[in-house]
């Protein structure tokens, strides 16, 4: 359930800003100073699935923009009502850059009344560096960590502990219109030039091939070249590589050579590209399954005011010169180092991503990270990618992006530099030289 570049789930539009988010591990000491008034941070809820006050309170964080929380709350009443004590929901701010701000506060600041943490892979990354979160390897078992995908694992793990149990993720799929393809006899590319040659003829009449989103220092331009240089074997914090430079060559020649991207590539986001692929002026564009799920065949009905609705498909990745890989992200329950109830949190934990609580907390926006829940009928009649993740988890390479507890410095730095580029502001030689050296120079001062 991702609030901006993990754009699957209850917030498919990833219109908000990482650009608040922490710059290091550790930051956000203000908190300390605080003291009393932190625990007015957060706005705890009311909702509190109270049985028996003799088991004392856990502290639960949690974010969905799902309305009446009864689906939520089913879970935080079930687990109160096994163990006999209070769960109190503590709701996380709507803007990921407030979420990220306020939970640093508490963190940093030792504060004890917050048990079970939900994370997003860039707070795991710099929560788990800065040692606040709580070892799971030898607490969870491992036949749950064997039931999420491998990258989602990987995401949880730093300084050698596995932090988080994934319990939601979602990746980046192929979305294309079908009826454009048909129209031109064309069938979904399945390599990188065949997305340019279909492009090349899809192009007209108000219509771009392919969606791309250029805008820096929101982490969604970071994404975008996580999936396709890794599509050429390399990742994006390593540009001096072959693989970084023939993907930023592609990217620039579709924008200005084969002009397959709308001129406005530079400027866009997660938000403006959904808007125009709804509005019908994209015809492919490879994004999280959340973003443009709602236009699939299937979706429920509320989406016909969209030109594409039901017009639109998902296709494994085109092959690039070495895979046709993808990536993936997630969410899951972390425990802090801080908490005074950490047995009673790991309890919990552990109910929560039983199947059936992942089913019902599907019905809150959240995607399982189980994948057999992609195939559960609850689960897919809410969301309705969740078969296109399923089938991506079983024929193609999931790749988790390149996050360390920096990742989200080297994003903005990457970003600013790259989007230079594609600006045809400066050459390629320079771009590559320049952001590589910014990204090494943080690696370094981390």
């Amino acid at each position: 359930m991702a609030h901006t570049d993990v754009a699957h789930g209850a917030h498919p539009a990833g219109t908000v800003s990482r650009a608040r988010f922490l710059h290091q591990a550790g930051l956000g000491a203000a908190g300390v100073a605080l003291g009393g008034a932190l625990p007015g941070l957060l706005n705890p809820g009311s909702a509190n699935a109270a049985v028996s006050f003799a088991g004392g309170t856990l502290h639960v964080s949690y974010w969905t923009n799902i309305v009446p929380l009864k689906d939520l709350l089913a879970v935080l009443n079930g687990f109160g009502k096994k163990y006999g004590m209070t769960v109190k929901y503590d709701p996380l701010p709507v803007d990921f850059g407030d979420d990220v701000t306020k939970l640093t506060t508490y963190l940093s600041s030792g504060y004890t009344g917050l048990d079970v943490l939900w994370l997003d892979d860039f707070m795991t990354a710099s929560f788990g560096t800065a040692g606040w979160l709580e070892p799971l390897e030898v607490k969870i078992s491992k036949e749950a960590f064997k039931a999420v995908p491998p990258a989602t694992v990987k995401l949880s793990t730093y300084n050698g502990h596995i932090v988080r149990l994934p319990a939601n993720s979602g990746n980046v799929v192929f979305f294309y219109r079908k009826d454009l393809f048909d129209k031109e006899g064309l069938s979904a590319p399945r390599t990188w030039a065949e997305v340019v040659k279909a492009g090349k003829r899809l192009t007209k009449g108000g219509v771009y091939g392919l969606g791309f989103v250029g805008k820096n220092g929101n982490t969604q331009l970071f994404n975008e070249l996580s999936y396709w240089i890794g599509q050429a074997g390399g990742d994006a914090i390593h540009l001096k590589t072959s693989a970084a430079r023939t993907t930023l060559k592609f990217i620039y020649d579709m924008l200005h050579t084969y002009k397959i991207m709308p001129p406005d590539t530079v400027t866009n986001t997660y938000s403006t590209l959904q808007t125009s692929f709804q509005q019908g002026h994209i015809a492919m564009w490879p994004t999280w399954a959340g973003i443009l799920g709602p236009l699939l065949p299937g979706a429920k009905a509320g989406n016909t005011k969209f030109p594409v609705y039901g017009k639109t498909e998902i296709a494994l990745p085109p092959r690039g010169p070495r895979d046709k890989s993808s990536i993936t992200a997630s969410w899951g329950w972390s425990i802090s180092k801080f908490s005074k109830n950490k047995d009673m949190a790991l309890k919990f934990i552990e109910y929560a991503t039983m199947p059936q609580s992942e089913v019902t907390l599907a019905l809150t926006g959240s995607e399982p990270a189980r994948i057999a829940l992609l195939s559960n009928p609850t689960v897919q009649g809410t969301m309705v990618q969740a078969k296109y993740d399923a089938m991506y988890n079983k024929k193609t390479t999931l790749r988790s992006r390149p996050i360390t507890a920096q990742a989200q410095r080297i994003s903005d730095v990457m970003e600013a530099v790259i989007n230079r580029y594609l600006n045809k502001q400066i050459s390629l030689d320079a771009a590559i030289n320049d952001a590589q050296q910014r990204i090494d120079q943080i690696q370094r001062n981390a």
